[in-house]
């Protein structure tokens, strides 16, 4: 009889599993709320050599991109940007690399204001990955997972977020529903010069209004908010 019990008991947990895989009751509230999400940024690598420093944010994100309180169709994403140590305006520069298993290649496009070059890779970057710049010669890179020590999700950055702007996210609530886009970004340091990484968690309401709040990657403490 105990056997029995047991069995029984062990059938039910799969079929508990399965109802929730199924009808989505494990979600996480980032993976409810991803009709709002606009961008999605949740990787960061790097690779350098005496010739070039090279850095690449990858995720999803809205296509084309509008900052109008409404989220719409979304597309994987890499941007690279590769900094020459002696930048030349005459110097071409291409970029090759593969992504899961596509290839990507083409022009690095200088940016305007800074010394440096870019290009958006059609493609998330789910693991390190190679890229080879041409400038006048030809360099071979591996881009490895630039973020140094643990950090803390974006599901619990996100998380983290909710509760602390719950007051200010009721402006932007109807019926239940949140109209407003979600931008959630791992970045390096944007205080000063001490090292680490932290998430921007940014509501925007179709009128523009934005709430957002700035979370230590390590930790989740906040160390900024906007409302």
């Amino acid at each position: 009889m105990k056997a029995f019990f047991k069995r029984a008991g062990f059938v039910a947990a799969v079929l508990l599993l399965s109802l929730s895989a199924l009808c989505g009751c494990g979600s996480s509230q980032l993976e409810k709320n991803m009709n709002n999400v606009s961008e999605l940024r949740n990787r960061l690598f790097a690779a350098e050599s005496a010739d070039y420093k090279l850095t690449a944010i990858s995720g999803v994100r809205e296509e084309p991109y509008s900052l109008d309180g409404v989220s719409s169709n979304k597309r994987d994403f890499t941007v690279l940007t590769v900094t020459p140590t002696v930048f030349s305006a005459a110097q071409s520069y291409r970029y090759k690399t593969e992504i899961n298993g596509t290839t990507y290649e083409g022009d690095l496009l200088p940016h305007p204001f800074a010394q440096s070059l870019s290009v958006d890779i059609p493609a998330t970057a789910t693991g390190d990955f190679t890229v080879t710049v041409f400038g006048g010669g030809e360099q071979t890179f591996e881009l490895k997972n630039s973020v140094q020590g643990e950090i803390i999700s974006a599901e619990k950055a996100f998380d983290i977020a909710l509760d602390k702007l719950k007051n200010e996210l009721k402006k932007f609530r109807s019926k239940g529903k949140l109209h407003a886009e979600i931008y959630v970004r791992l970045m390096e340091n944007p205080i000063d010069g001490n090292g680490g990484y932290f998430w921007y968690v940014s509501f925007v309401g179709e009128d523009k209004v934005t709430v957002a709040v700035l979370l230590r990657g390590d930790t989740g403490a906040v160390a900024a908010t906007r409302i």
